[in-house]
């Protein structure tokens, strides 16, 4: 898996996707997006698959956006177009007709929280961590948090983990409703690959439809290009680079409001 930004092995029916940006945590580069949107159009184009594990590489499941890529990022269409590389990867998931499972072992945080919430279940190890985190360096949720969340537990609920960014733990997720499978750390595949394994022994057509109908379309899209412009605007503005560099120099940002 070493020279591999994404590594995909299948299993029987079930293909294992994994993001393998370790060292960063898996934190979402335009490559990555990139790799990953690949990974997951070949599952898709694949027959024999029924039932995708997204999971990430080493103590992160993922980190969520690339904060030194969010650092550089001044022009509009560039940011806009890296918010759009990593919507579409809650696309991909929520438009594919396999049931999808996240496998958190550790951290995911921002997008990389989102992109969990758009599988269709998620099993978590007692050490995995959620958080949104977004409004921590002045930006929004994104890839689709804005619809994903509030769905899941209420607007008031979700209104509380954006704005004001707690680390959840796996327990506090799984009472949340946002966590299927709690497991041990060294039982957190084991306890994956029988989900998986279930799902893949149940009528695909029929699951394809229920995901489909439970899922929507056009609502998602709306809320993606929202975010898009939104968010991209806020990128590259004076609050959320106040926010990236008090990260990377660990002190409280001092947030003026300013574009």
């Amino acid at each position: 898996m070493q020279d591999k930004i994404v590594a995909v092995k299948k299993e029987g029916a079930v293909a294992w996707v994994t993001m393998n940006r370790p060292g960063s945590l898996n934190s979402l580069t335009a490559e990555l997006c990139a790799a990953l949107k690949q990974a997951l159009a070949e599952c898709e184009a694949d027959d024999d698959v029924r039932v995708v594990v997204l999971a990430g590489e080493g103590k992160a499941f993922c980190a969520g956006g690339d904060l030194r890529t969010i650092l550089e990022l001044s022009d509009y269409e560039a940011a806009r177009e890296y918010v759009r590389a990593a919507g579409e990867i809650t696309a991909a998931v929520m438009r594919s007709r396999r049931p999808f499972i996240a496998m958190v072992g550790g951290a995911a945080a921002g997008a990389g929280f989102n992109i969990a919430l758009a599988c269709d279940f998620i099993c978590a190890s007692k050490r995995a961590k959620f958080t949104q985190a977004f409004s921590s360096i002045g930006l929004i949720s994104d890839c689709g948090g804005n619809l994903l969340l509030p769905r899941l537990v209420g607007p008031h609920t979700a209104k509380r983990l954006m704005m004001l960014p707690a680390t959840l733990s796996a327990e506090e997720a799984q009472a949340l409703g946002l966590v299927t499978e709690l497991a041990e750390e060294a039982d957190l595949r084991e306890k994956t690959a029988a989900l998986a394994a279930r799902l893949a022994k149940q009528p695909p057509l029929a699951l394809a439809q229920t995901k489909k109908l439970l899922n929507g379309g056009k609502e998602l899209e709306d809320i993606l290009r929202a975010e898009e412009d939104i968010q991209a605007a806020l990128i590259i503005g004076e609050d959320c680079k106040e926010g990236v560099r008090a990260f990377f120099e660990k002190r409280r940002p001092e947030f003026k409001g300013r574009s």
